[in-house]
């Protein structure tokens, strides 16, 4: 390989494919745009049925703990309106933090619809 090969044909070619190339990554063009909002949509149609089973499990815990709730909530009333002794019943619920837990389910359970209705408002 000499010095002059750099002024043949196929180098000449190469470095001009590479100025396009470089002015080609520069530019986002509309086309492009459009390819990868295609391509996020497929993937998320794409994974949707890879969560259906955590998203049944997800519904299993969130109703079975909040039957518990519920039902415990309904227990302290009952204690109240037969004038049971409460103290130890509420000293039992504060132990278990049964407010906190609900709290976290909730948030978990309703927080991704929240989140990406927030960014899909933020976005327009």
């Amino acid at each position: 390989m000499s010095f002059m090969d750099i002024f043949s044909i196929k180098s000449v070619d190469n470095i001009v494919n590479a100025v396009i190339n470089t002015g080609d990554a520069v530019a986002y063009t509309a086309e492009e745009k459009a390819k990868a909002e295609q391509l996020k949509v497929d993937t998320k149609l794409k994974m949707l049925p890879l969560y259906e089973p955590f998203k049944i499990a997800q519904r299993y815990i969130a109703f079975a703990f909040t039957a518990n709730f519920i039902l415990s909530f309904w227990v302290g009333v009952v204690f109240l309106y037969f004038d049971f002794k409460v103290d130890d019943y509420i000293k039992l619920i504060a132990t278990f933090q049964l407010g906190w837990i609900m709290i976290a389910i909730v948030s978990f359970y309703f927080g991704g619809g929240f989140v990406a209705g927030f960014q899909k408002m933020k976005a327009k």
